[in-house]
């Protein structure tokens, strides 16, 4: 007798239990495509020029890929939302031709090189973040990447004036030239 009860039971749970479980009434959020909204970066508004004179006299002109690269930084007028994506995609394509191209000889040095890698490091990071529609960290990163540009910019400007020292006030004979792109300043070769 008991065990009838006791399959019963089972049974009874057993049906319950494989029953479909009825959603529950949660308020559906209606989920909006994450639109991309970029700030002007406060850093592109305050850029370091070079001067036309410095230009020329430091043969920057002469430097095909670097005026593209200047240029193309500077261009403000192509940071719109709906067209970020191509400029920060530009913007890497021109800063990997100017890494490949050889460099004048008075910036043909590691801090250099290597300030132009920070700055693609940067262009990196906004694709990153444009891509995935991260506003404010995109908007972090494009700030960034201006302060690095000026940065490089400003170290460019302090390079020329070093190399206008005369070597003699600084009782070098014989100058060490180094081509840190190829074998940077901190290698064991």
């Amino acid at each position: 007798f008991m065990l009838r009860y006791f399959s019963l039971g089972l049974m009874t749970i057993f049906l319950f239990s494989c029953t479909e479980k009825k959603p529950e009434n949660k308020q559906v959020v209606d989920k909006k495509e994450k639109k991309l909204k970029v700030d002007a970066p406060s850093q592109a508004t305050q850029l370091t020029q070079l001067t036309p004179e410095f230009i020329e006299e430091n043969k920057i002109d002469q430097w095909v890929q670097f005026i593209k690269f200047k240029d193309a930084v500077e261009d403000i007028t192509l940071l719109n939302t709906a067209e970020i994506m191509t400029f920060i995609s530009e913007l890497y394509k021109t800063t990997s031709s100017l890494l490949k191209e050889p460099f004048p000889e008075d910036f043909n040095k590691f801090p250099i090189y290597s300030r132009i890698k920070v700055i693609q490091t940067q262009i990196i990071k906004c694709h990153f973040y444009a891509a995935n529609k991260q506003n404010e960290k995109l908007n972090q990163s494009l700030d960034e990447l201006y302060l690095e540009y000026n940065v490089l910019l400003k170290r460019m400007i302090s390079m020329a004036e070093d190399n206008k020292i005369e070597l003699d006030s600084l009782r070098m004979v014989n100058p060490v030239s180094q081509d840190s792109k190829t074998k940077p300043a901190f290698s064991r070769k």
